[in-house]
């Protein structure tokens, strides 16, 4: 049995939505279990894809194929920042993988964010990232593009979140958007 300090599975973190979708898109949510072998960005984690549905009403996260990254409904979508915070890793990937294929050898695109409150967050399978190791970033900002590397088979974001040695649950704000659409129209008045 594990040692679960604290009793994680009652910490939570809540985010922002991590990939901007179009009209007609949704997001499929995975959540990972608490492994005590896992890394502290592994543990409780969720992994993000883009998806949509066909005029039959079947929800499919490719078209065509599926063998090119480009096929998939996520594929350089705007990575948003989950949480406000400072920038505190980038890691650049050097290989895309092929659909299907997974490259246990090469590092993934990561960027990591640090709260507040010294909770951090990390996005993993990043390409194109916008942003700098000390950037302040506020969620909702666009940080990087969906991308697949590392140790992943198809383009979809991966997010963990722990405070000190804590994994954290990870639970999205689907109420972020319209929010921060009210924030703006007081602040412009």
């Amino acid at each position: 049995m594990s040692d679960v300090q604290n009793d994680t599975l009652t910490k939570t973190v809540l985010i922002h939505p991590v990939i901007e979708t179009d009209d007609g898109e949704l997001i499929f949510s995975r959540e990972h279990t608490y492994k005590d072998h896992l890394g502290l960005g592994d543990q409780l984690a969720r992994d993000f894809i883009a998806i949509t549905a066909t005029e039959n009403g079947i929800l499919q996260a490719f078209k065509n194929d599926g063998k090119e990254n480009k096929d998939y409904i996520g594929w350089r979508k705007n990575v948003l920042a989950p949480v406000s915070g400072t920038v505190t890793l980038v890691n650049h990937p050097k290989i895309t993988n092929t659909p299907g294929k997974m490259n246990r050898d090469a590092e993934p695109g990561r960027i990591f964010i640090e709260n507040n409150d010294s909770t951090k967050v990390i996005l993993v399978h990043v390409r194109e990232i916008k942003v700098e190791e000390g950037e302040q970033v506020d969620a909702g900002d666009v940080v990087a593009k969906v991308g697949n590397n590392g140790i992943s088979t198809g383009p979809h974001i991966h997010v963990g979140a722990w405070k000190d040695d804590t994994p954290l649950q990870i639970q999205v704000d689907l109420y972020a958007e319209k929010r921060n659409e009210k924030e703006k129209k007081s602040d412009s008045k």
